[in-house]
């Protein structure tokens, strides 16, 4: 049963045991780094005020067995943003065979008094933590150090605190719904990322303590907290393997840099503010150790605005370079690549034969397989330079050997001198011309040696791959026709001549620099988050997964959501089979954003696409049905648009958002309300942070992963296409941004999908 705050039994003795822990939380902050007896001082000064009445004897006690503690900046940290809200749940919980129930308050870090380690605050991480999240009063059990601890489960408690002081307090047992949920959902946008740790729903749990020496591949609907879930299990990973790495050695590929500022709070929030945030494009870039010359990639944009044959061809070619396919063209062109490496030359220092062809191709082709091409004849390079360091010595003295000997036999044999002198004087002559000979062929002779191999660029090797469209059609074996090759070769060519790459290009360059020149250990990252997964392709998957030499990823997206598919995924099932085979698969169907009334009509969308996408399941909330308004012209839509913004903001609401189809008509929008609001509009674009206090004004494509508490989907002179894939998936992305309220306005319609 729940019970409200100020009829709570525990509520004077709950209250008392915050304002103990805030205090607590200061003396230790403040004393952290200073000297032993400045601390004893301080908790003097903190609770010499205070009678605890009937609890005081726990917290004196806690006191008096207290000592001073030097603390870590990243703790330190952690508690000065814990302060104002130290923890949002409690558990009671008696293991078996102890007369002892243990209360365990939980929060988003720990505290512990560091003579005794009895605890003050636990973890939300920690193993025992988990009976909050998937506990059931009555007998459970948790793990932890691979070992099952049984017990009784007697108290699940959630707390409402804000601004350090006791709102509400919440029993839960199996009748109750999940109303700090319902209240959680129905708050406003601007701090959710923050604040969902007390909200964790049990099926999000399971995936953040999923396995975490395996990958995971999450299919989750829109609103179904799968940004969420991702940092929350990087936040995981870093509480369970501290000691085993650095939290740089994680990384986190996002979207778009407007989206890496979106999460950017929440970051620092769950500990992890120290992972590495990049996009795909930069972090290629950073591999290749150079800035490429990027063609501008509006495929997107001009399927959206456009529908002509060279946007198709162009959709095609981008599908085509990020499919298995073309993985199969590039293993064997590495193949080709390769086997120009072999040699049939033996390696002579001037006459002295050092090495077999056979030993060098052996090591190449066997030995040395787990390094890239160049790295391996870098790596032969050192061996035969190490080989004639370690003969110089022997090669000069057989040259020396040789001539001293017959100088030694002319000097006995020789009848006459002048023909002794002469001879011997050749001969010392001839020594020295050998041993001068002998000493340039061995400083030469490694280098003269391996100028047998190419030497070329990435660049080069890129270009040659597309510059041969027989080569092209042989190693598709069936996959590419002959003037498909010749498509396909010939718009490449056209970018890569003038040294300019599309966003698809560089799966493949990734791919052919670490297989040939491999990339720099620094870069690498052991554990991957890629977020809106749905819109990578086969290729960049796999060529991750290659130059990162780890398969620890964890995919979180939508294909409902997928309006790049056709570049991206079709499916997850060839990612788990091909890719990541020891990937866990799991679905969220739920979705805790919007409101039943939003979701229900977003739903009907679902159902147009041609996959079989199964229907959303909302969270119970209701709200407004999403209303629809006509407009006759520009000034009318803004004033329409003020009109919805201004009723938001009396209910209570702080974010709000006009999403177009395009580009195009946003412009449009946000000049015209600009005009008639300066300084409170903001068109986003996806380089750009997201104002707090402005309307945002965004095009479909951009808003994926974004979510605000009010959402108006206008259209000025686009349409959404009932019979377009891409079109049904841009609206349903539009209308699954609000938390609470959307309307549609536009000037007729027929410009929205099942209005």
């Amino acid at each position: 049963m729940t019970k409200e705050s100020n009829h709570h039994p525990d509520f004077k003795i709950e209250s008392e045991r915050l304002a103990f822990t805030k205090r607590y939380i200061d003396v230790v902050i403040d004393t952290s780094q200073t000297s032993k007896e400045k601390y004893k001082e301080n908790m003097e000064k903190a609770f010499g005020d205070i009678d605890w009445g009937e609890s005081s004897a726990a917290y004196i006690d806690i006191l008096t067995n207290s000592s001073f503690f030097e603390m870590s900046k990243e703790e330190l940290e952690s508690l000065t943003k814990a302060k104002s809200k130290p923890y949002f749940a409690r558990i009671d919980f008696q293991h078996e065979g102890s007369d002892k129930v243990e209360k365990h308050y939980i929060g988003k870090t720990s505290l512990y008094q560091r003579e005794n380690q009895e605890q003050i605050i636990v973890d939300w991480r920690s193993p025992i933590a988990n009976l909050y999240y998937e506990g059931r009063i009555g007998d459970v059990s948790y793990e932890a150090e691979d070992e099952t601890y049984e017990g009784d489960l007697s108290l699940k408690r959630q707390y409402m605190v804000e601004d350090g002081l006791l709102e509400e307090i919440r029993d839960i047992d199996l009748t109750t719904t999940d109303e700090l949920l319902q209240d959680s959902l129905a708050k406003s946008s601007s701090n959710r990322l923050t604040e969902i740790i007390s909200t964790i729903q049990e099926e999000q749990n399971r995936i953040i303590r999923a396995d975490l020496n395996k990958p995971i591949i999450v299919q989750g609907a829109a609103g179904s907290g799968k940004t969420t879930i991702a940092l929350h299990r990087i936040s995981y990973f870093i509480y369970n393997y501290k000691q085993y790495f650095d939290p740089s050695q994680l990384m986190i590929l996002a979207p778009s840099n407007l989206f890496i500022d979106y999460i950017s709070e929440a970051l620092p929030e769950l500990g992890v503010e120290r992972v590495r945030q990049t996009t795909f494009t930069d972090y290629v870039m950073t591999c290749l150790e150079k800035s490429l010359s990027l063609v501008q990639d509006d495929k997107l944009i001009k399927l959206i605005e456009a529908h002509d044959e060279e946007v198709k061809i162009a959709s095609w070619i981008s599908g085509f370079k990020g499919s298995k396919a073309f993985r199969r063209i590039l293993d064997d062109y590495l193949e080709e690549i390769e086997q120009r490496f072999y040699t049939s030359k033996d390696f002579y220092v001037d006459k002295y034969k050092l090495y077999t062809a056979k030993r060098f191709t052996h090591l190449f082709k066997e030995e040395y397989t787990y390094m890239p091409i160049y790295r391996r004849i870098e790596k032969l390079k050192s061996l035969l330079q190490s080989y004639v360091r370690s003969n110089k010595k022997q090669m000069v003295e057989k040259v020396e050997k040789f001539f001293d000997e017959r100088i030694e036999t002319a000097l006995f044999e020789r009848s006459k001198a002048g023909n002794r002198k002469e001879y011997v004087s050749k001969a010392l002559d001839k020594k020295t011309e050998r041993v001068i000979e002998i000493k340039k062929a061995i400083r030469t002779s490694v280098n003269g040696y391996m100028r047998q191999f190419e030497k070329k660029s990435l660049d080069q090797y890129f270009i040659e791959l597309f510059s041969d469209p027989e080569r092209l059609v042989s190693y598709s074996k069936g996959d590419l026709s002959r003037d498909q090759a010749e498509q396909l070769c010939h718009y490449t060519l056209k970018y890569a001549k003038k040294k300019k790459y599309e966003v698809e290009d560089l799966a493949i360059l990734l791919y052919l620099q670490s297989h040939l020149f491999g990339i720099d250990k620094y870069y690498k990252a052991k554990n991957i988050v890629i977020d809106e997964a749905q819109d990578y392709s086969y290729m960049q998957l796999y060529s991750l997964k290659k130059a990162l030499e780890t398969d620890m990823f964890t995919l979180v997206g939508d294909l409902a959501q997928g309006i790049h598919s056709y570049r991206g995924l079709q499916s997850w099932e060839l990612v788990y089979r091909d890719i990541f085979p020891r990937a866990t698969y799991t679905e969220l169907q739920k979705s805790y954003r919007t409101t039943i009334e939003i979701m229900e009509e977003a739903n009907e969308l679902l159902s147009l696409l041609p996959y079989d996408f199964p229907k959303v399941n909302p969270v119970v909330r209701h709200g407004d049905v999403p209303t629809y308004e006509e407009y006759a012209d520009l000034e009318t839509l803004a004033a329409n648009i003020e009109e919805k913004v201004e009723a938001g903001r009396k209910e209570g609401f702080h974010t709000f958002a006009v999403i177009g189809k395009s580009m195009k008509d946003c412009v449009q929008i946000s000049e015209m309300l600009s005009h008639r609001r300066p300084g409170s509009v903001k068109l986003l674009e996806e380089k750009e942070s997201i104002p707090k206090d402005q309307i945002v004004v965004v095009p479909s494509y951009l808003s994926k992963g974004l979510e605000f508490d009010v959402v108006i989907i206008a259209a000025v002179d686009e349409a959404f296409n009932p019979k377009n894939e891409l079109d049904i998936k841009l609206q349903y992305v539009a209308m699954t941004r609000p938390l609470h309220k959307l309307a549609f306005i536009g000037k007729r319609r027929e410009q929205f999908i099942g209005l």
